[in-house]
């Protein structure tokens, strides 16, 4: 497994866990990308904490599928993202892609790439 790809499995792992500290040692100090869950745009560590505190709060399942290292360096991965209700009932199970963009080892950049067939 390449140090990218590598990366990105520590960092499903950290987002499984909600372990919100183990999520940020995976960010790059510069990240910047689309907020998702309220529009607009996260940018920098502080915006990102405040991002993955309010992602955790959905408590959505994200199973990793696939990882793959794009030839300009960035990495696709396709994930099964679950959330259910606070009752426990499921509200969206879809199948979804993204891209990361890597600076110094971290990740500097998320493209949602949305639901894959």
């Amino acid at each position: 497994m390449s140090a990218a790809t590598d990366l990105i499995v520590r960092y499903y792992e950290a987002i499984e866990r909600r372990d919100l500290e183990a999520v940020l040692a995976t960010t790059h100090a510069q990240v910047r990308f689309e907020d998702f869950l309220d529009g607009g745009e996260v940018d920098g560590l502080a915006a990102a904490r405040d991002f993955y505190r309010r992602m955790f709060e959905f408590a959505p399942d994200l199973d990793l599928i696939t990882v793959e290292s794009l030839p300009d360096g960035r990495v696709r991965t396709e994930f099964q993202s679950s959330i259910h209700s606070p009752s426990g009932h499921l509200w969206s199970d879809t199948r979804q892609a993204a891209i990361y963009t890597l600076a110094d080892g971290l990740i500097q950049g998320v493209e949602l790439l949305g639901p894959t067939s």
